[in-house]
């Protein structure tokens, strides 16, 4: 439904990625009384992308005060459950969502069901260092999480990142607020020694927050509540950045057209928009979690990391991974 800037956001978001993508087809799950006029509305030069943009009826929506037990028994009807059943049963490749985290998770493991062994799953998403990107895990779905589920969190993470980068020896660390041994909450202890005792992975110990954004580490463990705070931390830090960067180039001597071209180089390697988007990682299919406060930009480019999770098959590819470890 679009999140907090409702469900306008969505088909902007869709029209946009159906408009730059001829092969994708999207299924828009929600009250039909509330979509329909929508559809109706849609500018005439696009209405062409409405063949590829299928609306699927939901008499209910998930609210961000719903108790979870009244989601899963009483909310069947609901936009939520009926997009992650349509991934459940085949009929739609992923789902894209900005809603309720913890709906979400519940939801999903409800539906599609976790990867055999594996006790929750976690959001996932890239973040930029100094020298490239960084995946982190968990990054919202868990507020806390024991040391044998930080450490599942290690091989998840492990695992699809390789996938990625086609490169088993992706570097993995575990957050923490100092690197000696020793310290930190007992269950990252716990995990550090689970970690270091599993040779399938190339755990290289502690990171702090700091030495993330210096690019020390291709993955970085944590649970979701420290992993919420990192990023949207450096959302701040790199909002604020940018808009005291714009300002000290605008009264410089530069010309408008060389600050612009300054300001797009900033903007594709930190714009948060644009890095929108979190794997729910540990599931048997394929999950995207958008930022409840999500615009239309940020929005497509979640829709596009998941049209390119599906195009790599990168949920079959990390299952079987998972399987034949």
């Amino acid at each position: 439904m679009g999140g907090d800037l409702g469900p306008k956001t969505s088909l902007e978001a869709a029209l946009a990625c159906l408009e730059r993508h001829p092969r994708l087809t999207l299924l828009w799950v929600g009250p039909e009384s509330a979509l329909a006029p929508l559809l109706a509305a849609v500018d005439e030069r696009q209405t062409p992308l409405l063949k590829r943009l299928h609306l699927v009826d939901a008499s209910q929506v998930v609210e961000k005060s719903d108790d979870l037990m009244v989601i899963l028994r009483q909310k069947q009807d609901s936009s939520m459950y009926l997009a992650l059943a349509l991934v459940a049963d085949g009929k739609a490749h992923a789902c894209v969502s900005g809603g309720s985290s913890a709906a979400l998770m519940a939801l999903s493991r409800h539906l599609i069901k976790m990867l055999p062994g594996y006790e929750r799953p976690a959001f996932a998403s890239h973040i930029p260092t100094r020298i490239g990107m960084c995946l982190v895990l968990d990054m919202g779905a868990n507020l806390s999480s024991s040391g044998e589920q930080l450490y599942q969190f290690g091989q998840l993470g492990q695992a699809l990142e390789s996938s990625l980068q086609r490169n088993p020896q992706v570097s993995l660390k575990l957050l923490n607020i100092a690197t000696e041994a020793g310290t930190g909450q007992d269950q990252v202890q716990a995990a550090d020694a689970l970690l270091r005792a599993d040779p399938k992975l190339n755990y290289l110990g502690y990171v702090e927050p700091q030495e993330v954004f210096d690019g020390q580490t291709d993955i970085v463990v944590c649970d979701g509540y420290t992993g919420n705070i990192l990023i949207k931390s450096g959302e701040g830090v790199s909002k604020m950045l940018a808009q005291r960067f714009n300002e000290d180039l605008q009264r410089s001597d530069l010309m408008p057209a060389q600050v612009e071209r300054i300001m797009q180089a900033w903007q594709f390697q930190f714009d948060p928009d644009r890095l929108n988007g979190a794997f729910l990682l540990g599931l048997q299919g394929l999950v995207v979690k958008s930022h409840s406060y999500a615009n239309s930009t940020a929005l497509t480019y979640a829709i596009e990391a998941t049209q390119d999770y599906v195009e790599m098959q990168v949920a079959k590819r990390l299952q079987n991974d998972i399987t034949f470890e």
